[in-house]
């Protein structure tokens, strides 16, 4: 999470209680999970307040003594959001991914779709609504620009272990294109009905990647 975000978040969190006890610690999360059903469901913009303390069978009181309105809820749920995006990119960081990397490139490449692709699903839902709320809330574009920034990097810090077996010379602007094509990739399997099956999909984008960095 970024400086700006924090800060607002910090700042917003001295007007609300935060719960210790576990009755207080579930009814939060009743809230969340409620307020997340219903912004996949309805729309961020098209859901009340109301109609999450309603949902959650709470007092609309009891909501504001957790939350100050449904942007900090959404704020919320964005920490929830991104620190699934943070412990599934990790299993790409690891001396196995280089190992991986240095004996079986495809199978590199096949890693990080895969990964990218369980990580959308388990999220499929909520990222379809952060997409409608990119241009409109600077918090959801700062998440979704800080989580393309960390895959590039990472592409990028893998890619210099090998840089003397790579056709491509710009290595910085490579990890930017081939984080662009697994992008379109993986929005076609996990948000659309290809017309084929995916492991075909998958295979092709493996061979393109592949030539593009190594024949």
């Amino acid at each position: 999470m970024t400086n700006n975000t924090q800060q607002k978040k910090t700042k917003n969190s001295k007007l609300i209680r935060k719960p210790k006890q576990a009755r207080s610690i579930k009814t939060k999360e009743k809230i969340l999970k409620t307020a997340l059903n219903l912004f996949c469901k309805k729309g961020f913009y098209k859901t009340t307040t109301n109609e999450i303390a309603k949902e959650a069978s709470i007092p609309i009181g009891s909501l504001y003594s957790y939350f100050k309105n449904k942007e900090m809820i959404l704020l919320e749920i964005l920490d929830y959001y991104n620190q699934i995006f943070i412990e599934k990119l990790s299993l790409l960081n690891s001396l196995e991914t280089i190992h991986i990397l240095k004996t079986s490139k495809r199978l590199w490449i096949f890693r990080i779709i895969e990964t990218l692709i369980e990580l959308h699903k388990e999220t499929k839902e909520l990222s379809i609504e952060l997409h409608s709320l990119y241009h409109s809330m600077p918090e959801v574009a700062i998440i979704q620009e800080n989580h393309d920034i960390t895959i590039t990097q990472q592409i990028t810090k893998e890619l210099i272990t090998i840089k003397d077996e790579l056709k491509i010379t710009d290595i910085e602007g490579a990890s930017i294109v081939i984080n662009d094509l697994i992008s379109s990739l993986v929005d076609r399997i996990v948000f659309t009905n290809p017309s084929i099956d995916r492991e075909r999909i998958i295979n092709q984008g493996v061979e393109l990647i592949y030539k593009y960095l190594f024949l």
